[in-house]
């Protein structure tokens, strides 16, 4: 009897491990980075809607943006700081490089290091910023990609190690 126990158990497992969702990690990685894609074209467009369903409608996502106070809380405050920014500017171009993207086993969550130069006009002048640090986390919902975390940093020549 203990074996015919221990061989109903070993079954099992093996039924269920042969049920368990396969993950294609490229295949993952390939959505996560049409998202990232898409932040881009929203930011370069303005476009608030393809924005919305990019970043999950969280009270608690949080983004991190390059000035000392800019820790927002939540996909409301996020909104309406991309729309102030909107209306701030306009022309923006952003390029990417050195795009990293990190998808775990279960397929369920992703995270990904860029660095971007982004050039825009804000009242009439010319601002170029380079070598932006961004860094983020998406999770697969319901099927789809979205942000719940996103920071972006300016990197400070003068914080370099001292010899």
């Amino acid at each position: 009897m203990k074996n015919f126990y221990a061989s109903f158990i070993v079954v099992i497992f093996i039924v269920f491990i042969g049920c368990a969702e396969q993950v294609d990690i490229e295949v993952e990685k390939q959505n996560v980075k049409t998202v990232l894609d898409q932040f881009i074209q929203a930011s370069e467009n303005e476009n608030m809607e393809l924005l919305s369903q990019i970043f999950a409608h969280d009270p608690d996502i949080i983004s991190f943006g390059t000035e000392a106070n800019e820790r927002i809380v939540g996909w409301d405050k996020l909104r309406e700081l991309m729309q102030n920014q909107f209306e701030a500017t306009e022309n923006s171009k952003l390029t990417v490089m050195n795009q990293v993207i990190k998808v775990h086993n279960s397929g369920k969550v992703a995270w990904f290091s860029e660095i971007i130069d982004w050039s825009l006009l804000s009242q009439d002048q010319e601002i170029i910023l380079e070598g932006l640090r961004a860094t983020g986390i998406l999770e697969k919902r319901e099927g789809r990609w979205v942000m719940v975390q996103l920071h972006y940093s300016v990197p400070a020549d003068s914080q370099a190690a001292q010899e």
